[in-house]
């Protein structure tokens, strides 16, 4: 460490000089962000670069520092480059980006989906960029005139008619991943409603009022007038659909998919092969979905009601167990809850994480893919042992909000990522023609 400290302080100098050239990712939120180079250093120079965003809250911001070694032509290139020093380790193109810490936001800070990137060599700017990490909202049409409440309907601003993706979040619930996801599929091609169907008050910012309060008998077949409302839409190809589903909303995008033929392609993030028990009504125990108005088949939990009562008190709840011992207590259950995932001919994604502390996404995922090889049916497997729930979205996100769900932060960083490019490469080759 004192000989990294040293060199940093003899580089300072011979960088005094040099006029690089930063080149950040346009947009974050790609498949396959391009990596931050810079050109135009003195050659083994070292510098520090810094990344800035705001969020997750107005009054937080997320900081990483990472110093780099220019080669021999004076060169610095995150996607062929380590860090000498930095929150995190290897070559990793988006690392700066991931391994953001929290602390209290300044004024001079950047205005939410922005980051500024600062190169310094000692006290001295050498180079500052902006990032994004949005996409540009000049591509899209964003509306939520939707007869269904929270929605977000986005949809490609170039004409044509475009594939259609229903996205669904998880028991978050409100309208968040709706408004979250949307617009990122949106950049990427498709006509996209993001689709709230459950509201549980946790957000006192994000009701959504005409949503269930509890998660109990959702339906199912809702999907039916979503997709009615949904090929009215000029810009929507809607024989072209697919599901983008996480946690709970994996749940409901493979029971409808095994119901339904009219959806090609399905990605579910940390899902379950079976129908759980629902939550938060109060009576005998019922499941989670619905479909024809009567509720599905269901796995009971054990002890869910405890663990709610700990989080109305603050407390950390252990839902894994929940799951896993409620499985083991009723072997009978399964094979009427069972998920009919074989039924589904379209291309299916599952992604699941082997520290998952919600549930056991990584063997359940399994489960599937096992389930659909026996018919024939071929499924995108992706495990990832070392990171748990939080596997839906872009791999720049900061990890830090995303452990208490599980893994390790590099893990979860690389899990994301790779989840992210070959959700796109399982919809484009099932939704583009």
């Amino acid at each position: 460490m004192r000989l990294i400290l040293a060199l940093l302080c003899l580089a300072a100098a011979s960088v005094a000089s040099a006029v690089p050239r930063l080149q950040v990712p346009a947009d974050l939120t790609t498949p396959v962000p391009k990596a931050t180079r810079l050109d135009g250093l003195t050659p083994f120079s070292i510098v520090e670069i810094e990344t800035i965003r705001r969020g997750p809250g107005d009054d937080v911001s997320a900081v990483a520092t990472a110093s780099f070694v220019a080669d021999r032509h004076g060169v610095v290139d995150t996607a062929r480059d380590a860090p000498v020093t930095g929150g995190y380790s290897g070559v990793d193109p988006i690392g700066l980006f991931w391994s953001a810490h929290a602390r209290p936001a300044t004024i001079s800070d950047p205005a939410a989906d922005e980051v500024v990137v600062t190169v310094r060599a000692g006290d001295r700017v050498l180079a500052r960029k902006m990032a994004s990490a949005r996409p540009n909202a000049a591509t899209m049409v964003l509306s939520t005139d939707t007869p269904f409440p929270g929605a977000v309907w986005a949809r490609p601003i170039s004409p044509g008619r475009h594939p259609v993706l229903i996205v669904l979040g998880g028991s978050e619930g409100g309208s968040s991943t709706a408004r979250n996801l949307a617009p990122l599929f949106a950049a990427r091609g498709y006509a996209t409603l993001g689709l709230p169907y459950y509201n549980p008050g946790y957000d006192p910012s994000d009701k959504t009022p005409g949503l269930p309060t509890s998660f109990t008998e959702i339906p199912v077949d809702r999907l039916v007038a979503v997709r009615e409302w949904v090929a009215h839409q000029p810009a929507a190809d809607v024989d072209r659909l697919g599901i983008w589903g996480a946690s709970k909303g994996a749940e409901f995008a493979l029971i409808a998919a095994s119901r339904y033929s009219w959806i090609k392609a399905v990605v579910a993030i940390v899902p379950t092969d079976v129908v759980w028990e629902g939550w938060g009504r109060a009576g005998p125990a019922t499941a989670s979905f619905a479909f024809g108005g009567q509720p599905l088949a269901f796995e009971p939990y054990a002890g869910m009601g405890p663990e709610l009562a700990k989080a109305a008190k603050g407390e950390q709840m252990d839902l894994r167990r929940v799951h896993v011992e409620g499985r083991a207590a009723n072997p009978d259950r399964l094979a009427a809850a069972r998920i009919p995932i074989e039924q589904f001919r379209g291309a299916l994604l599952v992604a699941g994480g082997g520290r998952d502390t919600i549930w056991p996404s990584l063997e359940m995922a399994t489960a599937i893919a096992q389930t659909r090889a026996a018919a024939s049916e071929a499924t995108t497997l992706l495990v990832y042992p070392d990171a748990g729930h939080a596997l839906g979205g872009p791999g720049s996100t900061p990890t830090e909000i995303l452990t208490g769900l599980g893994g390790f932060p590099a893990a979860i960083a690389k899990a994301r990522a790779d989840v992210w490019r070959q959700t796109f490469e399982v919809l484009d080759g099932a939704l583009f023609p």
